[in-house]
């Protein structure tokens, strides 16, 4: 089990590498649920197979969930993405969803447009590029946050500390998977809590920390930090 003061002492640390908010969670409240991994697969996301962080090549939700019984500790942890809405919609410039999902739109690596909530990609025009770009920067930040975390964790004494971040890696322009090589970014990337089969809605929540759905004006990226 964690020590109490460390917990705090990880809040604090979370909050000084940049995150917004930071809460502790029991890891038997964690939330694992098959449908997670489902939905990686329906609809078919193209990072499927494909990343070295993304399903098949991480945890199934079971085997998360045998290995977050051993966990006594967590610490639930989000940042702001510094994008809203608005300039969702300034990308796609009134794009509908299906033509945001044709070739050449706002599509990122998992194969889903921005207006799906998912992040990087190349933009169809220079705006769309641009704001591929920030967001893709944003969640570069938040991977290395929770891998920074982890090494923190660790440090502490906590050996068997693991971080999680949030959504698909893209530290690399193009996953070493694709070519079928090993990860070029072993100490930074993370699979993300979907990933895992770990519901990020409802774990946010136990930690009394909020996601909104659809992420009209305050998106975020949520992560999940093991400590024990």
């Amino acid at each position: 089990m964690a020590d109490a003061l460390h917990i705090q002492q990880m809040v604090a640390r979370a909050r000084a590498l940049g995150a917004d908010s930071a809460a502790p969670l029991p890891a038997r409240a964690v939330v694992v649920d098959e449908r997670v991994n489902l939905k990686c697969r329906v609809p078919l996301c193209a990072s499927y197979g494909v990343n070295l962080m993304c399903p098949p090549n991480t945890p199934t939700a079971a085997e998360t969930r045998v290995a977050l019984a051993r966990y006594s500790d967590t610490l639930v942890v989000q940042q702001d993405i510094p994008l809203t809405q608005r300039a969702v919609d300034e990308a796609l410039e009134g794009m509908g969803y299906p033509e945001a999902q044709a070739p050449g739109a706002a599509e990122g690596p998992a194969g889903t447009a921005v207006a799906d909530g998912r992040a990087g990609g190349n933009g169809g025009n220079a705006q769309t590029a641009a704001y591929q770009a920030r967001l893709r920067e944003s969640q570069n930040e938040f991977a290395r946050l929770m891998s920074a975390l982890e090494a923190e964790a660790f440090k502490m004494g906590y050996r068997f500390a693991a971080a999680f971040a949030g959504g698909d890696c893209v530290l690399c322009d193009v996953c070493a998977g694709v070519n079928g090589q090993t990860c070029q970014h072993p100490f930074e990337a993370r699979p993300s809590m979907e990933a895992v089969g770990i519901d990020v809605v409802a774990t946010a929540e136990a930690a009394g920390l909020v996601i909104e759905l659809p992420a009209d004006e305050h998106p975020r990226w949520t992560g999940l930090l093991l400590i024990d």
